[in-house]
Formats: structure tokens, C-alpha cells, sequence
């Protein structure tokens, strides 16, 4: 480690952040109380240790916070037990996110992942939008967020060669850019709607009793499925004519792509399968979800990833790595433990002030179509995120919402698979969602160009296919 990642305030947050995750497993598979009542105080504590790192985002959503805790408290019902809810989950949202961001850092030196992203960014180009989207898709299932900022540099350094960042690209450039920027973004988006490993899938059985894992993750895998035949199809259609005049000027040569690369791939499946299959035997072993399963399973992979990537005989390599992770890594991520930790808070006490009996009797008089009200979900959630609030913030909002519904137009299952394809649609097509503007801090391009000019029609597109899915959906009763 050198001097700036030793420094004592990140040590301390490191061993704060790690305390957290640890109580939160506690408090996970074994149900105690004072667990949970420890994390509730030790998220405060996240805004304090961020301090000199928060931006305007982050102190919005700290005075929201602050706004809506008032009145909570201000109003009759059980407000301490719902700030306490909200409390435990906005400290369940960060040690999730810093679970899954170890993840990302076993990734970050892991040269069969950098042979791989570099593999896919190189196909020939009637393969490449299929390949990154599915490459960005399974990346996201291992890496979460950290895809979306790992492929775009192999992206851009296939591109641009070794032309600076700021240098001027030419037409060709500028189109092989935005086509695979836009297709490793729909891949991490629509992992988003079944992937355990996705903080969809973390949020939305603790708020919705009842959801059907086993229904939910095909459900949400073949809905995956049908986006990337759209997106495939729109990019197509779309960039035909362009195509046709490029390959007609000679500017387009004809590539066959590079060999497939065996051996990185083994060593990535082996990864893969010793997470799920961790992840299966710890929610089998605890009676709990697949979700918090692979929150257990996450730190003892990341510890072996690294184990197994020592360059030399030295084994106080992977304890180096292991201490830059703990010390640099994690308390690097403040910021965004902040931000998910007012997510869930907001969603939690915003649903308290929403009268949902009145809303289900209201939806009831309406007597909306079950297809109608789910594409009614989504859509809620992506007007949201244009609005500037979180999907994720929205997904807990919904689900707390309905949850206390009498009665809802779709089950449990259906439900959470629209509010997580929301939050698909809105990280595709808002420029205030996580993943767009951590794309846009790696590759220079304003998120609204990301979002608006690149993939406002696909968003459209997208979101015009759930109601039709939804309706198939019902009406195939599955």
C-alpha cells in the first residue's frame, strides 16, 4: 500500500465499513437484534466518515432524508418502527453494495478478465453488439457496477488505438464508440431483472413477502433475452445505411475477429461457478435467499480470486492485495454507500406517508388491467429517475407501498419483476442513474448523450416491449 492508501482515516473506515458487513451477515442468518440495532447506528456514521467527499447529489438526498424523518415523527402511527426500518435497511443497501463491489476489486487485476473484455471489444462487427451485450450482461452478474467501468477503457484503447482521449475521432470512430459504449450499458442494465447479485434482487423479497425465486429469476432471464433482441435489431436497423456508405468507401475493413481465448474463459467459469455454488450452499445451509447467500459467499471468493492471481512466489502479495482493498477500496466508495444508504431510508419513510389504502382502493376503481398496472410500475420508476430520483429509491418505495396494499392488480412476483425492469428502463434512458453517470465519469461523454441522444430510442423501444411482455406474461398465466 503506499502512503495516501495508509492513511489513518481510511484504515478507520475500512475497519468501520467491515464491521458493518460483518453485523449485517450476523444479523442475516442468525436474526439477532442487537446486530441489527448496531448497523441502524453505524449508518449514521456513513455521512461523517464521507464528509469531505460528498457532492451536491449526496447532500440532497441527506436533507430529503432529514425532511422526510421529520415527518415521519411528526405523524400518527408507528414512526420510531418506521425509522428504524428504514434505518436497518438503508445499513442492509451499503453492506450489499460493499459486498458486491469486493467483487469488482477481485476483478480489477485479474488478467483473464482483461483478455476476455478485450476479446469481446474486438469482434468483427456484425458479432459485436451481441457480444457485448452479453459480455456486459454476465460481467454485471460477477462485478455488478464495475463492469460498466471496466470493459470501457478495453472499449475505447480498440478504438482509438494510441490516440489521446481528447483527440478528435473520425466518423467511423465516433460510431464504433457509441455502438459498443451503448451496448455494454444495455447489458448491465438488464441483468438488473433476475441476477442475484443485482441490488434489485436484494431489495425486493425483503419488501414483498411471497415473491417466487423460482419464477421470478426465468421470468426475468427471458425478459433479458427479448431486450437484447431489440437492442440487436434497433442497432442494426439503425446504423444500416451508415454501414452501406462506410463499406462502400473502403473505410470499414473486414476483421475475423481474435482467437478465442480458452483458457481465460475456463478461469472465468471457475469463478463463476465457485461463487453460485457457494452462494447455493450457503442459502440452503441458512434457510435464506439466494441474495444473502451470495453476500456471504462474495468476501471468501474475493479472498481466493486474489490467492489465485499472486504473479510470484511471494505470499505476502495477496496480503498487500487484500489490505489495498480493504483499506483503499472500500472506504473508496463512501460516496455511493451514502447514496444507497438514503435510498433505502427514503423509500422506507416516503412509503409511510403514502395513505396505500387509499391508493388500492383508488387503483381499484380505476379497474386497471394487471398488464397495465405493471407497465404502470415501471414506467413510475423511469419518469422518477428523470425526475432525479434514484431507481433504487423508487424500487423500495413501490415495494413498501404495495406491500401494504389490501389487495394489489398482479401478485408478488409479477410486481417485483416490473418495479426491477423499471429500474432497467431508467438506467438506460436517465442521465441521473448510477450506472450512466459511472459510465460517463470513464469514458469523457455527458450522461445526457449517453442516455438521451444514444439510447432515447432504445429506452422507448424498451419500454413500449414490457407492456407487451407483461401482457404475454398474464395471459400465458405463468
Amino acid at each position: 500500500m503506499n502512503d495516501a492508501q495508509a492513511q489513518p482515516e481510511k484504515v478507520f473506515a475500512g475497519l468501520f465499513l467491515g464491521v458493518l458487513i460483518v453485523l449485517t451477515l450476523v444479523h442475516l442468518y442468525t436474526g439477532f437484534e442487537w446486530a441489527s440495532r448496531v448497523t441502524r447506528l453505524m449508518v449514521l456514521g456513513l455521512p461523517v466518515l464521507a464528509i469531505g467527499l460528498l457532492r451536491l447529489r449526496e447532500m440532497y438526498l441527506l436533507s430529503l432524508s432529514a425532511i422526510l424523518a421529520i415527518l415521519v415523527w411528526l405523524s400518527p402511527g408507528p414512526a420510531v418502527d418506521t425509522l428504524l426500518l428504514g434505518l436497518e435497511r438503508g445499513a442492509y443497501l451499503a453492506s450489499f453494495m460493499v459486498l458486491m463491489a469486493l467483487l469488482r476489486e477481485g476483478a480489477l487485476f485479474s488478467p483473464s478478465v482483461k483478455i476476455v473484455g478485450t476479446y469481446l471489444t474486438l469482434q468483427p462487427p456484425k458479432r459485436r453488439f451481441l457480444a457485448l451485450f452479453t459480455g456486459g450482461h454476465i460481467f454485471s452478474v460477477l462485478i455488478n457496477l464495475g463492469s460498466v467501468s471496466l470493459l470501457t477503457p478495453f472499449i475505447q484503447r480498440g478504438v482509438r488505438g494510441d490516440q489521446p482521449l481528447d483527440a478528435p475521432l473520425s466518423e467511423l470512430q465516433q460510431i464504433r464508440e457509441q455502438r459498443q459504449l451503448s451496448a455494454i450499458l444495455r447489458g448491465f442494465c438488464w441483468f438488473l431483472v433476475w441476477a442475484p447479485t443485482a441490488v434489485t434482487q436484494a431489495i425486493l423479497p425483503g419488501l414483498l413477502p411471497g415473491i417466487d425465486a423460482s419464477r421470478l429469476i426465468p421470468l426475468g432471464l427471458a425478459m433479458a433475452t427479448v431486450m437484447l433482441a431489440v437492442g440487436w435489431l434497433e442497432d442494426a436497423l439503425i446504423w444500416r445505411k451508415t454501414a452501406r456508405r462506410l463499406h462502400a468507401a473502403g473505410q470499414v475493413q473486414t476483421s475475423s475477429g481474435n482467437p478465442f481465448p480458452k483458457a481465460s474463459f475456463h478461469n472465468l467459469t471457475l469463478v463463476f461457478s465457485a461463487l453460485f455454488g457457494f452462494t447455493i450452499a450457503a442459502a440452503m445451509l441458512g434457510g435464506v435467499t439466494a441474495v444473502t447467500g451470495i453476500m456471504l459467499a462474495a468476501p471468501f471468493i474475493v479472498i481466493a480470486w486474489v490467492v489465485a492471481q499472486n504473479p510470484t512466489d511471494d505470499s505476502g502479495w495477496a496480503v498487500q492485495r487484500l489490505r489495498q482493498i480493504g483499506f483503499a477500496g472500500m472506504p473508496g466508495m463512501l460516496r455511493e454507500l451514502v447514496f444507497m444508504s438514503c435510498a433505502g431510508f427514503i423509500g422506507t419513510t416516503a412509503a409511510f406517508l403514502v395513505p396505500a389504502g387509499d391508493l388500492s382502493s383508488l387503483v381499484e376503481s380505476w379497474q386497471m388491467p394487471a398488464w397495465l398496472f405493471l407497465w404502470a410500475l415501471s414506467v413510475a420508476v423511469l419518469i422518477a429517475g428523470h425526475l432525479g430520483l434514484s431507481p433504487i429509491t423508487m424500487a423500495v418505495f413501490l415495494g413498501t407501498v404495495i406491500s401494504q396494499m389490501p389487495s394489489a392488480p398482479a401478485d408478488v412476483t409479477l410486481c417485483a419483476l416490473a418495479i426491477a425492469a423499471g429500474t432497467a428502463i431508467t438506467s438506460l434512458g436517465a442521465p441521473f442513474a448510477s450506472a450512466v453517470l459511472m459510465l460517463s465519469r470513464a469514458s469523457g461523454y455527458p450522461a445526457t448523450t449517453l442516455t438521451w441522444r444514444w439510447n432515447g430510442l432504445n429506452t422507448a423501444l424498451s419500454t413500449l416491449t414490457l407492456a407487451m411482455i407483461y401482457f404475454v406474461y398474464l395471459k400465458i398465466g405463468v
